[in-house]
């Protein structure tokens, strides 16, 4: 029985010292060295899109349209313009392989359900070293991984409808997004993970515990945003448009503001730098933190969950942290207004007095 045909992915090649793309016997070189993993997966995203033999102008019945040629037009019209095109290029790399040759009037709940099951078998990846060697890890993709996939299929079908390519609207089912993990470090914790941490990894963790924002507001950080004289720090640049992500002005807390200083001594472009150039993902760097600490389920977003658990759990109100973490009151008290000692308060005094 003949091999079944990967799909097309990245691979880093040792000897040439740059990612390529590599698709059955074709491989594309991309020209992005190990540390350029983003600006891959954003080449691999484009080359995704171009390999569709024929775009559409005309509308379409949805069984005449495949989800490759959505994916197509979504990706290049949309992708350069979204907050990170690397999450979409991530997403549309996992899509693709199961996707790409069904038409869109495949798309529906039996369908959606199958493309969950097929994600949670497990998988090995390759990855690369810090070294240069390469690294294999066999992964499965949870719940909340397959919903946010989806949301990108559901994304393109949207798009392809308002733009007269798909004469018919289509409705992706997701999986239940689930109960939050309620994962937070205690303070014990977090030092344990300073201590274990490599430096630019322990800068990444600091701003996360002091700020509250999200990895990839922290990464994109430059120096030209920050304000030492004002203890200011700006988490988006002047135009830039406000995201669902928001990323927001905050005043800074004199220990981050020391730590800043202290930093500033040995500039670059950005706050957190490996070896001179901006850091793409810390993904990696946190769990072998994590793993050299002995700790478990420890991410970049459980830092911004910490960093406001204990804001809340030390009194912060919930419209002061809203504004601070730059986080919408309803998800303070949906996710973190039971962690306040003013939580029911004003109930329990009712009660208690009868």
């Amino acid at each position: 029985m003949p091999r079944h045909k990967q799909p097309a992915r990245l691979y880093f090649r040792h000897d040439e010292r740059q990612w390529v793309i590599r698709d059955g016997s074709t491989q594309k070189r991309t020209g992005y060295g190990l540390e350029q993993r983003g600006e891959a997966e954003a080449a691999l995203a484009e080359y995704l899109a171009r390999k569709q033999i024929e775009r559409r102008h005309g509308p379409a019945h949805p069984g005449e349209l495949t989800v490759g040629e959505v994916l197509a037009l979504y990706a290049e019209d949309r992708g350069r313009l979204l907050a990170s095109p690397q999450t979409l290029a991530c997403s549309i790399q996992a899509l693709a392989p199961f996707w790409a040759d069904l038409t869109c009037d495949a798309v529906k709940g039996s369908t959606c359900r199958r493309y969950e099951r097929e994600r949670a078998k497990p998988r090995k990846i390759e990855t690369t070293s810090k070294t240069g060697k390469a690294i294999s890890r066999v992964v499965t993709a949870g719940a909340s991984t397959v919903r946010r996939e989806l949301g990108v299929l559901q994304a393109a079908l949207n798009y392809a409808h308002q733009e007269g390519i798909l004469i018919h609207p289509i409705t992706v089912s997701l999986p239940d997004a689930g109960e939050p993990r309620d994962r937070w470090l205690t303070r014990q914790e977090a030092a344990k993970l300073l201590r274990h941490a490599e430096p630019h990894v322990r800068r990444f963790i600091l701003l996360s515990l002091y700020t509250g924002r999200r990895a990839s507001a922290i990464l994109e950080l430059t120096w030209t945003r920050i304000d030492l004289d004002q203890g200011t720090v700006r988490f988006r640049e002047e135009g830039q448009a406000e995201t669902n992500k928001r990323r927001g002005r905050i005043r800074l807390p004199r220990q981050m503001r020391g730590h800043l200083s202290r930093w500033g001594t040995h500039r670059g472009t950005h706050v957190v730098m490996y070896r001179g150039k901006p850091v793409q993902n810390i993904k990696t760097g946190i769990r072998r933190a994590a793993e050299r600490a002995g700790l478990e389920d420890v991410s970049p977003h459980v830092l911004k969950h910490t960093a406001i658990t204990w804001a809340i759990s030390a009194g912060l109100g919930v419209e002061d942290a809203a504004e601070y973490f730059n986080t919408s009151p309803e998800t303070i008290r949906k996710h973190y207004w039971h962690h306040s000692p003013h939580h029911q308060e004003p109930a329990l005094e009712v009660i208690e007095r009868r």
